[in-house]
């Protein structure tokens, strides 16, 4: 399904582009319509210029066509982790290991919110969290529990020859609401 909706918006790009350089061309009067009528009867009638025209549309559709494939094969690399498995590849999706990752958060108490950027590049997995934390905590002592768990569930997840770097960031650290009551069975209490 990628591929057809890379393919459309393809394709409405350059139909808008065409589209507006010809109102653009029309409106400044740089062509008349009589000019425009003559040079495709002229294409029409004379078998070089046709070829020579088609051939440059064709040139138009196979860079049109590497774009578009350029642009699927990057999409695709930075949505998953191919894992090679007994039984042949495995794909394992950037939303199944932020799932993943989003687990061991829950069991942090200290943690009050959260947002997850992972990234594939080749071999290796990039986990990038940033955190609003409850007052009260040892926030480098947390961390670290926090980067270890991850590494730890995540590592059960892809191989070893798999390459997995665990970065936090702490953007606000706020006081404890009033209704909040932290849980008794933390994995970590810090």
């Amino acid at each position: 399904m990628k591929v057809i909706h890379a393919f459309s918006q393809i394709f409405a790009i350059f139909a808008f582009l065409t589209l507006g350089s010809l109102m653009i061309i029309l409106s400044m009067h740089i062509l008349s319509i009589e000019d425009a009528i003559a040079k495709l009867h002229e294409v029409y009638n004379n078998p070089w210029l046709s070829l020579r025209t088609g051939f440059l549309g064709l040139l138009f559709i196979m860079v049109g066509l590497s774009f578009a494939r350029t642009l699927v094969k990057n999409g695709r690399e930075t949505d998953a982790l191919i894992i090679s498995g007994e039984n042949g590849p495995i794909v394992l999706t950037m939303t199944a290991i932020e799932d993943a990752v989003k687990k061991v958060l829950k069991k942090f108490h200290l943690i009050k919110d959260w947002k997850i950027k992972s990234e594939v590049r080749g071999k290796s997995l990039y986990i990038k969290m940033h955190f609003v934390l409850w007052s009260g905590s040892k926030i480098p002592e947390l961390l670290s529990e926090v980067q270890r768990e991850v590494t730890i569930r995540l590592s059960k997840l892809i191989t070893s020859e798999n390459r997995v770097e665990v970065a936090c960031d702490v953007l606000r650290i706020e006081d404890y609401d009033a209704e909040f009551v932290p849980e008794e069975n933390s994995a970590v209490s810090v």
